[in-house]
């Protein structure tokens, strides 16, 4: 009963977000990105259908219980939160620096715990503005660890998960206190180049330190998108915030993406959703996972679309051939 509620919790969560980034920006996106965008969330949608049936398998084999490595693992999502969060605001490293010296650390020191440390950095890379109290910081923290630990089962292997679920705890909280994730101007168009470019070198970069290396997820995503922040001038530029974005793409399993031409697709589509979920949402932590989220779960099932069409045509083929001779 737990994970159906959690479940169905977090594909609510994903279709608003979809429905948002298009019904936010109609008049704001060229008709290339608002197709893609509309495409994005059919398939999001199916693909959804097909992990409910996947995980329906998995519910008696893995009954939730409480234990105390559920305690410690929200305990690690919080002190990961706070510790980015005076990385970002009171240090001043901005939030990609201060959330990929937190993913780095602690995917090098707490190896268990990584996963949970790295999530609660995206909640500390939220303005100070949402969280100007401590006990909003907190409350978003144990909102996300809550879904951390009962969503461990869901979702498997997709990139942006972690982000997603730090999204969930920032906007619960925002609600919650009444600070309100702000609405921004749309990117201009004169950018969309720059990004598209640093989006696809970061998610294939962050790809492939795990297939070539066998470096894990996080650490993956964090030293690349370390790199991208010491090594551009200004941290805080869009494009560096753009790249960080798609190394959350980057994390996704070679289970679920089995080539560097499917991941090439997923870069391109991050930066579209990127474009479209621009404006909205700002200053919320979790936001660049949750658009990689939508985006892995979303291109996985317009890839798989294809490859079934792909297979119809070829059998078709085939059967012709054979017909003929």
């Amino acid at each position: 009963m737990i994970t159906t509620v959690s479940f169905l919790f977090f594909s609510l969560v994903a279709l608003y977000l979809s429905q948002s980034f298009v019904t936010g920006n109609l008049e704001n996106l060229n008709g290339f990105i608002l197709i893609a965008v509309i495409l994005s969330g059919i398939f999001l949608v199916l693909q959804l259908k097909k992990e409910w049936g996947c995980l329906k398998c998995k519910i008696k084999q893995n009954a939730y219980s409480l234990n105390k490595n559920n305690a410690l693992t929200i305990l690690a999502l919080i002190v990961g939160a706070f510790i980015t969060f005076y990385l970002n605001h009171s240090i001043g490293l901005g939030g990609v620096l201060a959330s990929a010296v937190v993913g780095l650390l602690g995917a090098w020191t707490f190896k268990s715990y990584a996963a949970a440390i790295y999530c609660g950095s995206f909640i500390g890379m939220a303005c100070s503005q949402i969280f100007s109290n401590p006990l909003y910081l907190l409350v978003a923290a144990l909102i996300s660890g809550v879904v951390f630990v009962l969503s461990v089962h869901m979702f498997v292997g997709f990139g942006g998960k972690l982000g997603f679920t730090a999204f969930i705890g920032t906007f619960l909280a925002s609600h919650i206190f009444q600070t309100p994730l702000r609405t921004v101007d749309p990117l201009p168009g004169d950018r969309y180049l720059m990004v598209f470019l640093f989006v696809i070198l970061a998610g294939m970069a962050t790809y492939m330190l795990q297939r070539t290396v066998d470096m894990d997820a996080v650490s993956a995503s964090a030293l690349v998108g370390l790199t991208f922040a010491v090594v551009y001038p200004d941290p805080t530029n869009v494009v560096v915030i753009a790249a960080f974005c798609a190394t959350f793409t980057g994390m996704v399993s070679y289970n679920r993406v089995k080539s560097y031409s499917e991941m090439f697709f997923l870069s391109v589509l991050t930066g579209v959703m990127f474009i479209a979920a621009f404006s909205l949402f700002d200053g919320s932590g979790g936001k660049l996972g949750a658009i990689a989220f939508l985006t892995t779960v979303s291109g996985i099932g317009m890839m798989d679309f294809m490859r079934t069409v792909k297979r119809k045509i070829n059998g078709y083929q085939k059967s012709t051939i054979t017909a003929e001779n």
